[in-house]
């Protein structure tokens, strides 16, 4: 499985994957694969300036464990069968959805505490660089 991050610790005693979705102009999709592996799935609803809605002002993201994120049909409601389906897409960004999202958003300056809440360090981690 092929992740497009990897954060870790500058003395590489601590690391976790990331598989990073973009989303633009529509919902966005959740997927089953990813459930049981050890890597964090962060989601990036892109800005009206970075190819977002119009009323998408910012760029927001969001940091999910697979399992987050492929509850994420289920506790809203959706009907579908978990267990059959390897995707669930939103086609779009729903006030529910976007509520239920908030609960994992990641700030500027707060990606280190919630990537520890994700995969916690065996021991704590150092600062940053």
């Amino acid at each position: 499985m092929g992740v497009d991050l990897l954060a870790y610790t500058s003395s590489a005693n601590w690391m976790l994957p990331i598989q990073l979705k973009t989303v633009g102009l529509n919902g966005l999709t959740v997927f089953r694969k990813y459930v049981g592996e050890p890597v964090a799935l962060a989601y990036v609803l892109l800005g009206d300036q970075d190819g977002g809605t119009a009323r998408r002002t910012e760029v927001s993201a969001y940091l999910l464990t697979p399992e987050e994120a492929w509850d994420l049909p289920t506790a809203l409601g959706q009907k579908f069968e978990p267990n059959f389906l390897n995707t669930y897409r939103f086609s779009s960004l729903t006030r529910p959805l976007a509520e239920k999202l908030e609960a994992h958003r990641v700030r500027p300056g707060s990606w280190r505490e919630r990537l520890g809440q994700l995969a916690p360090p065996r021991r704590s981690l150092p600062p940053l660089d």
